[in-house]
């Protein structure tokens, strides 16, 4: 087998290149051939994939944290030649959200998925900005949890913990927005602090925002929190890391193939914890879009 490693530098505390050296000895150690190339600024990634010789590798890696991995995504689907490849991941950033519906912990565990060339088709979601398609594998979040992405990147060098911040500064600014949900044929109509359209189950670390969520089932959840008051959101913000806000009145969820959100208004967007477009956006599953390592 032989690699083709896309290495953050930045990732996490800016630990992707060691993280990058410690994973290729233990592929060593299996008898894995690598190859290593680091992304130095916004929008290497996409030339990275365009440089892979789609016949020289067995994979593509993304060393990194989600934001890595949705750009090693979208640079991929946008490259029909390398989007054949299985796709790997070695979490080393700040939340790792969708490696734990990989099953995976650590470097030595996602070495040893990869290492086994076991595969699965994975569900990608997808919508347009600025007349250009962007896919997400995550999550595609609006309201609350994007103005908590927003603040988080101030408090990046936390790790996760930036998140815990970037949520307790988001409740002393606390407010809910008109919101049109239209669900394959449903239209639902509230008034909510966020929307949460979710292919996996967690973010912002150990999140559990959709713990119904299943990466493979050609089907999104979609997760509503509706006005509360900031009191109410503090007591439900500890039981979201068991996934048991779902479990609330004020939270709704719903499941669904095409989704159209608009605002009354417009909303930030954030695909896999990444600032990108506003409402109001039309949002569909691609089943099977891409194989991954796991």
């Amino acid at each position: 087998m032989k690699l083709f490693l896309i290495v953050n530098p930045n990732a996490g505390k800016k630990l992707g290149t060691a993280a990058a050296e410690e994973a290729v000895i233990f592929f060593r150690r299996k008898g894995i051939e690598t190859v290593s190339a680091v992304s130095d600024y916004p929008g290497h990634i996409p030339e990275l994939i365009k440089s892979v010789e789609k016949d020289a590798y067995d994979g593509i890696v993304a060393v990194g944290g989600d934001g890595t991995l949705f750009e090693v995504i979208n640079a991929l689907e946008n490259s029909p030649g390398a989007n054949r490849k299985p796709v790997g991941v070695i979490p080393v950033g700040t939340g790792n959200s969708f490696v734990k519906d990989l099953g995976i912990s650590s470097i030595e565990d996602a070495v040893a998925r990869i290492a086994s060339g076991n595969t699965k088709r994975i569900d990608t979601g997808s919508f347009y900005h600025s007349g250009e398609k962007h896919s997400f594998i995550n999550l595609l979040g609006a309201g609350f949890v994007s103005n908590v992405a927003y603040r988080a990147k101030k408090f990046k060098a936390l790790g996760a913990f930036s998140y815990i911040l970037g949520v307790l500064q988001e409740v002393a600014f606390l407010k809910s927005t008109a919101i049109e949900l239209e669900i394959d044929d449903t239209v639902i109509k509230r008034d909510s602090v966020f929307v949460e359209i979710c292919n996996s189950r967690f973010t912002g670390g150990d999140m559990l925002m959709s713990p119904e969520s299943k990466i493979d089932d050609g089907l999104l959840d979609i997760v509503i929190l509706n006005r509360v008051s900031r009191l109410k959101l503090l007591k439900l913000f500890p039981v979201l890391f068991k996934g048991l806000h779902v479990k609330d009145p004020s939270v709704e969820v719903f499941k669904g193939k095409k989704i159209k959100l608009s605002s009354a208004i417009p909303l930030h967007l954030t695909p896999d914890g990444e600032i990108l477009g506003k409402t109001p956006v039309e949002v569909t599953i691609n089943p099977g879009s891409i194989e991954m390592f796991a």
